[in-house]
């Protein structure tokens, strides 16, 4: 079939007068500012505007005259939907499709397939072509690419399913923590400032995480920033070397509520308290995909300790290792301390 099957079309309600026979059908077609497609009774490709070729990445001589789902083929069940579609069309009833889903094969610089497959988003309007006799030879198809708008879409829930998973979680941490350290505070003075402090941790924690890094932080970053909290700190007392491991937003949470107990902590009776205190932070990939972290103090006599059965051990000893599904062991001496976490398997996102 040639281009100028358009020019045959005899459109209903247009006048065939000398203005109007003078104008290039074909031409007027194809430099529609819109991607349409014509289609015969048979749905063999008649014609298709310029835009509409570029959408779909082929030439005009390359498909004109042939099948449709010849040249755009689909498993069953779409390619039923779409052929239903055209039907209709073409028996006079014009008809719409909202967010299909369609692959589109993808051809090389020579119109050569490449085997790859490039599924788009469409918002197709099927209108049949009437002849001034009321038949229907032809149809059109406008079919607007909204990929990129169903992408975003899909995008926007994505996040906002993550947030409330996010705040939900969040919120869950906050209460037990609220009840566990009230039932052991001697009053709302001791309450209030351990408390305060816990809940900043996952603030900076959560504030980081609904910027750039939406999908995670590594785990370099958690360390630093809890540590950059307490400048009073000598630069040569703290070594924080570790593999370029992120991890995502539930780990984050967790992980840093161990950091934040474990700094406090070394401030208050280890490492931190005087300038002779050293403090080493390391972690690495495990054989199981997972990550070993170790936070291990030295130089330093550990004159007063923390109660034994205290919230900070109640959170390295059973949260933590619980919520990342890890091993944890403490291991406290007069001279040094050390924690180590070993997560054998990485936590879901929510």
């Amino acid at each position: 079939m040639q281009t100028a099957a358009l020019d045959r079309l005899d459109i209903k309600g247009i006048r065939h007068d000398m203005t109007f026979s003078n104008i290039e059908w074909t031409a007027l077609f194809q430099d529609l500012p819109a991607p349409c497609l014509v289609l015969d009774q048979d749905l063999h490709i008649v014609t298709a505007s310029k835009l509409y070729l570029a959408t779909v990445g082929r030439d005009l001589n390359a498909i004109q005259g042939r099948p449709v789902f010849d040249v755009f083929p689909e498993e069953p069940d779409r390619r039923a939907m779409l052929e239903a579609a055209f039907r209709r069309a073409l028996a006079g009833e014009a008809n719409s499709l909202e967010k299909v889903l369609y692959a589109i094969p993808v051809m090389d610089d020579d119109g050569q397939p490449t085997g790859k497959i490039k599924e788009m988003y469409w918002s197709c309007h099927h209108n049949p072509i009437f002849q001034t006799d009321g038949t229907v030879r032809y149809m059109i198809q406008n079919a607007q690419d909204i990929t990129q708008q169903v992408m975003a879409e899909q995008l926007k829930d994505a996040v906002v399913g993550e947030l409330h998973h996010r705040v939900g979680n969040i919120f869950a941490l906050v209460s037990a923590t609220a009840k566990r350290m009230a039932s052991s505070a001697d009053d709302l003075a001791d309450f209030l400032p351990k408390f305060q402090g816990r809940l900043m941790a996952l603030a900076r924690t959560h504030t980081y995480l609904t910027g750039d890094n939406w999908d995670g932080i590594t785990i370099d970053k958690i360390v630093q920033r809890e540590l950059s909290e307490h400048s009073d700190v000598g630069p040569d007392q703290i070594t924080a070397v570790g593999s370029d491991i992120k991890v995502n937003a539930t780990e984050a949470q967790i992980l840093t509520m161990a950091v934040h107990e474990l700094t406090t902590n070394a401030i208050k009776y280890g490492a931190l308290k005087t300038r002779g205190g050293k403090l080493n932070v390391a972690w690495k990939p495990n054989a199981t995909a997972g990550f070993d972290f170790e936070w291990r103090e030295s130089d330093v006599i550990i004159a007063d300790t923390p109660p034994r059965q205290g919230f900070g051990s109640f959170i390295l000893d059973q949260i933590v290792p619980a919520q990342l599904q890890a091993t944890a062991q403490r291991d406290l001496r007069p001279d040094g301390f050390t924690y180590q976490l070993s997560v054998t398997q990485r936590a879901a996102s929510h």
